[in-house]
């Protein structure tokens, strides 16, 4: 189970504030930014990632440049966020419907990338513009955090 929690906080909240940290990045780089400026930003974003809770190394100022998803396909890493919150929330959906949600999950898959993410989500009562969808996903997390818990663990 802790390897579930390192697994969600590696593809939900690492990679969002990688996300969070190219959209910085990129308005500083237009307004001619080197790449100390990009290393402070990225400083910043870890800071504001822990919430004080650590104590970033300067070590880590220049982590960024080492993740080949910001050079080679950037704004890529918000889908592993996106990814995982929602096969939560799905997997919520179908331990509250059981086998009725079958068929729309099926759908969904068999559809793969022919259609709109949004709109072909939205056929199925999944709402990806409200955080009602994504708090089904933070609402499972939880749940498993009340399990350790639980379990004294």
């Amino acid at each position: 189970m802790f390897k579930r929690f390192d697994d969600y906080y590696a593809t939900i909240q690492r990679q969002a504030f990688f996300t969070i940290f190219e959209k910085s990045a990129h308005d500083k780089i237009v307004d001619g930014a080197v790449t100390d400026d990009i290393s402070g930003v990225y400083r910043s974003t870890l800071n504001e990632q822990f919430n004080g809770s650590v104590d970033v190394a300067k070590e880590f100022d220049f982590e960024w440049a080492l993740i080949p998803h910001i050079y080679h396909s950037p704004f890529y890493c918000y889908s592993y966020s996106f990814g995982n919150l929602l096969a939560l929330a799905m997997f919520q959906r179908y331990k509250e419907e059981g086998t009725a949600f079958a068929k729309d999950y099926e759908a969904i898959l068999a559809a793969g990338g022919s259609q709109n993410p949004q709109k072909l989500l939205e056929k199925h009562g999944i709402d990806i513009s409200s955080s009602k969808s994504w708090d089904s996903g933070f609402d499972y997390i939880k749940q498993q955090l009340h399990m350790l818990k639980k379990h004294n663990v």
